[in-house]
């Protein structure tokens, strides 16, 4: 099985499926076939940027985790990037929340912060996790330090929302 004699992808709807085909003899020195497929599940994204009055931004990123079609049940997750004004993430927040939707009634059941330093001189204080009808909310602390004193702290807060019909904002 050392060499693939190719490789082909097929689209089918939303994912994509890689195979390889692979021709090779037992050791009866009989023809078999073997077929490997791998399935990539397409994870649909939304970005957006929000200008800070500070000088700095906050690029947002929405990641939805691929459901059933028949499932009223959602997870995803909302990443704040906290980026100065030449583009460069000082830190970030996410929020994963999972949401039940009825198409008259939208409720977030669980909901996850996480929060990292993207900059040595940024270090993450606190962080927090919270969830309120259909909302998730991560809330994040991080302080600037220079020559090992905090000289900045900025707070972000990312909340994730789900409405009625399932979408995500």
């Amino acid at each position: 099985m050392e060499d693939i004699l190719g490789s082909n992808y097929i689209s089918i709807t939303e994912r994509k499926v890689a195979y390889y085909e692979k021709n090779y003899y037992n050791t009866n020195n009989l023809k078999q076939y073997f077929i490997l497929i791998i399935s990539c599940v397409c994870i649909r994204t939304k970005k957006e940027i929000i200008q800070l009055d500070n000088g700095y931004y906050l690029e947002t990123i929405i990641e939805e985790t691929p459901t059933t079609r028949a499932s009223n049940q959602k997870t995803a997750k909302k990443t704040g990037n906290y980026k100065n004004a030449q583009g460069t993430t000082m830190f970030s927040v996410t929020v994963t929340g999972t949401f039940t939707y009825t198409g008259s009634s939208s409720t977030c059941t669980k909901s996850i912060a996480s929060a990292t330093s993207k900059n040595a001189n940024w270090k993450i204080s606190s962080k927090s996790a919270s969830k309120s009808g259909n909302k998730a909310t991560a809330k994040a602390t991080a302080k600037r330090y220079v020559d090992g004193t905090a000289v900045e702290t900025q707070n972000c807060t990312v909340t994730l929302t789900c409405s009625l019909n399932g979408s995500l904002s």
